[in-house]
Formats: structure tokens, C-alpha cells, sequence
């Protein structure tokens, strides 16, 4: 029963794996990060949490270079919603240069 058990589990984290890679979790990470660069006219390129964020990864690395609000509203949406991963500073960077 447990081997049964294991082996559905198992099956549905696969599952849940192919959905989050579905193309309409890109098309949503696209469009939210156009609508992020449509309004930063108006809102602005930086905020308090990406200064924080920049901060914070600065003093982890030394070659940090700033990233902006809209490039972290799209590396978190993919990080999130693709990669299933955390938000730390060497997988942005990494979402960045992809």
C-alpha cells in the first residue's frame, strides 16, 4: 500500500513539474514585466525593496551590479512561477543573463 502510495505521490510531483513550466506561466512573466516597463515611467526604475534587495546582495558579492524593479518583478515571476526556486542573489543573476 505505501509503495502505491509513494508512487502516485511521486506521479503528481511530476505533474505538478510539467505545469509549471507551462507556456502560459512565460506568457504571464512577459506580460507582467511589459506592464512593469510601461508603467516605470511613472512609478519609477527603483524602489525601497529592490535598493534593499541590491544592498543586501552586494554585501554577499562584490561584483553585484543594481538591478532595477522591473528586472526583479521578472526574474521573481520566473523564479516562482517556472523554476520553482528561491529568490536568492546567484539565481536572478542567472535569470538576468538568460
Amino acid at each position: 500500500m505505501s509503495k502505491i502510495l509513494l508512487f502516485l505521490v511521486l506521479c503528481c510531483l511530476y505533474l505538478v513539474q510539467i505545469q509549471g513550466q507551462a507556456p502560459s506561466d512565460r506568457e504571464y512573466c512577459n506580460r507582467l514585466t511589459r506592464e512593469c516597463v510601461r508603467s516605470e515611467g511613472t512609478v519609477g526604475p527603483n524602489d525601497d525593496t529592490v535598493g534593499i534587495y541590491n544592498d543586501w546582495c552586494r554585501r554577499s558579492n562584490r561584483n553585484w551590479r543594481n538591478i532595477t524593479r522591473c528586472q526583479l518583478v521578472r526574474a521573481s515571476c520566473e523564479l516562482t512561477l517556472i523554476r520553482c526556486a528561491n529568490l536568492t542573489c546567484a539565481n536572478v543573476a542567472g535569470v538576468l543573463r538568460n
